[in-house]
């Protein structure tokens, strides 16, 4: 029967009993050993290797698992949050659980845009300066064109990575990107390294939250 299903709900219908686990494990924040995932009592380790399971197995299909769990909406809240960040050149952002890299190319996109309106207007103060003095100005900037920021992609699924990854290549992102595998609770940063830490989603995956 799932052959007749539009690739959509055939994947929603392959992938929605694991995210109703994964949905239903929210309940299952409390301290301690035992915690739960989905409607199951299991200890902390064993929740975290199922979740690891979930998103191992979904991590191809994860963005248009969103698009079809949100209708789409996934993406004005991800740009809402983008321009309640507003980020500068400069700024140095921890996206947390940002596997597929959605959060990290907005941040990218965004920073680059006000980067090019500073050079918009540097080069109007420079009317005075001769055409070929202009261009190396311009060139030299834009060859920066992030302003020195960063955005460094922290996730524990090695598939999702992976997949960010490849976006990021046939994306043509690849400056001021970098993607380091660990986990949320036991960050491998040191402290007061970023301007901004983000977590989306990944939240509700996270079994001791109150770290």
């Amino acid at each position: 029967a799932a052959a007749g299903l539009c690739p959509c709900r055939a994947l929603l219908a392959r992938c929605g009993g694991a995210l109703r686990a994964l949905c239903g494990s929210v309940r299952g924040l409390a301290a301690g050993p035992a915690t739960h995932f989905g409607f199951q009592t299991v200890t902390e380790a064993e929740r975290r290797e199922k979740i690891y399971q979930v998103f191992e197995s979904v991590a191809k299909k994860y963005d248009v698992m969103n698009d079809s769990m949100t209708l789409g909406i996934h993406r004005v809240w991800k740009d809402i949050l983008m321009h309640k960040m507003n980020p500068s050149p400069g700024t140095l952002l921890l996206d947390v659980a940002g596997g597929t890299g959605d959060i990290a190319f907005r941040f990218i996109n965004y920073v680059r845009s006000v980067r090019e309106r500073q050079l918009q207007r540097k080069l109007k103060h420079h009317q005075n300066l001769s055409w070929q003095e202009i261009s190396e100005s311009y060139q030299e900037d834009k060859s920066k064109s992030l302003g020195n920021s960063q955005v460094v992609v922290c996730d524990i699924n090695k598939e999702m990575l992976k997949v960010g990854k490849q976006k990021a290549q046939h994306l043509g992102y690849s400056e001021g990107l970098s993607w380091v595998l660990g986990n949320a609770e036991e960050l491998p940063f040191d402290d007061d390294k970023f301007d901004v830490y983000t977590i989306a989603f990944g939240i509700r995956n996270v079994t001791r939250i109150d770290l």
